[in-house]
């Protein structure tokens, strides 16, 4: 699954590419931390996030290195760090 995701991801346009990195998000931050968050782009290797609450930011931000490895798992492009829009 992993490996279509990556393969997918690399040759669909923009609209697409930011659904294909929720669904990496929801695969990397899993059940309890993914739906805490929504994915709103990648761009230039960061995770742009907008977390519900306090919270789940700092949860997030607490397993951020974790996430980014899981995440580079999925995604042809390198997410090197996860920032959160207001």
């Amino acid at each position: 699954m992993r490996d279509i995701l990556r393969l997918a991801v690399g040759a669909i346009p923009n609209d697409e590419a930011r659904a294909a990195a929720a669904l990496a998000w929801a695969l990397a931050a899993g059940a309890m931390l993914g739906p805490r968050a929504e994915c709103v782009e990648v761009r230039d290797g960061v995770l742009w996030l907008r977390a519900k609450d306090a919270d789940a930011q700092a949860a997030i931000n607490s397993i951020s290195a974790d996430l980014c490895r899981s995440l580079n798992r999925s995604l042809p492009n390198s997410i090197q760090r996860i920032a959160f829009l207001p």
